[in-house]
């Protein structure tokens, strides 16, 4: 076991998204002494306003959690003790949405918001609609945790949802997992459990996109839009390199997508000096390159007179199937489903 995080040190994850496994780790095993002592967990703390507690604390979380007797049902009963609340601002945004196809979009553009551990990805592929996440951390707690965190994404699509979640399987970073943990987690998905997989990731079926929010309200929609994108970091709250690296990429993205030897020597740099000024952020050129896209495809599909084609060309894709292709994966939907969503609010 490694050593005790501090309890809202490093601010990488809202409390509120930690108080179900909290809770439900006093009904199986753990006291409120060891959960303090061990990764200085302590519930006072917890409920403090905008109260945070760091990646490493949830990971020593559910180490201390796996060695205790009965560690799937533990697993189980927190999953269910989750309601969209537990995600803060960002998951009450979702449940005002008109379908899940948009509300996993507004997961994506905020989840950053109450949750800094990990990334997901969304895109289509033979064999359904796939999230998977990326946690590059390679500890027993990080296995674990992607684990947990599928279920959850079940769980909150689940209670969103006006119809059930039709769930084609499930792949886990770990190598093995005990049969009665498998069990109850193919119980609770309705689908098989692999193991073994480079990224955890969920298989669901296409036309969990298209199904409606039960709670969907325009109105409340907007408002909420508003609150978490003035949540957003500003630009010139960012570091100053990776503000200017995103000035460049938007600048020459009509003459399609500049590389990393480009920029640099728009910059003045050397490719080699700015990969590894990059690197000290925690953040590569090609991540940066794509989410500048990102958030230009935002902005540009909310404006009815550019056509997808243009859309595709201020954005530096050689073809139309290129921006198609990445704007699912960011979003999880078309571009057409994403202008039509915005057109309804």
């Amino acid at each position: 076991m490694s050593q005790a995080a501090k309890p809202l040190s490093e601010g990488d994850i809202a409390a509120c998204n930690v108080l179900p496994a909290f809770e439900a780790s006093l009904r199986f095993g753990a006291t409120e002494d060891e959960l303090a002592d061990r990764i200085g967990w302590r519930r006072k703390a917890l409920l403090e306003p905008d109260a945070r507690v760091s990646g490493a604390s949830t990971y020593q979380h559910m180490e201390l959690m796996y060695s205790k007797p009965r560690y799937a049902e533990f697993v189980i009963a927190a999953v269910r003790a989750y309601d969209v609340k537990s995600l803060g601002v960002v998951g009450l945004a979702c449940k005002t949405v008109p379908n899940i196809g948009v509300a996993m979009a507004c997961h994506a553009r905020f989840q950053k918001l109450t949750n800094r551990t990990a990334t997901y990805e969304t895109g289509l592929r033979d064999d359904g609609l796939y999230i998977r996440e990326q946690r590059e951390d390679p500890s027993l707690g990080s296995e674990l945790i992607s684990d947990y965190t599928l279920l959850v994404a079940i769980r909150l699509l689940s209670l969103l949802s006006d119809a059930p979640i039709p769930v084609r399987a499930m792949y886990s970073r770990r190598a093995r997992m005990p049969a009665r943990e498998r069990a109850l987690y193919e119980e609770t998905l309705g689908a098989a459990v692999t193991t073994g997989a480079a990224r955890a990731e969920l298989v669901l079926d296409p036309g969990v996109l298209a199904l409606g929010v039960r709670k969907a309200d325009a109105e409340m929609e907007g408002y909420f839009r508003g609150v978490l994108e003035d949540a957003l970091p500003r630009p010139d709250e960012a570091p100053e390199l990776l503000v200017s690296v995103q000035a460049v990429i938007r600048d020459h993205l009509q003459q399609g997508a500049p590389t990393l030897g480009q920029v640099a020597r728009v910059m003045g740099l050397g490719e080699r000096t700015l990969q590894r000024r990059l690197s000290e952020f925690g953040v590569g050129f090609q991540a940066l390159l794509d989410d500048t896209r990102k958030t230009l495809a935002e902005g540009y599909l909310k404006q009815p007179a550019l056509t997808l084609a243009e859309v595709a060309y201020l954005l530096g894709f050689v073809e139309q199937a290129s921006f198609f292709r990445a704007f699912r994966r960011w979003y999880g939907v078309t571009p057409q489903a994403y202008r039509m969503s915005i057109a309804l609010r």
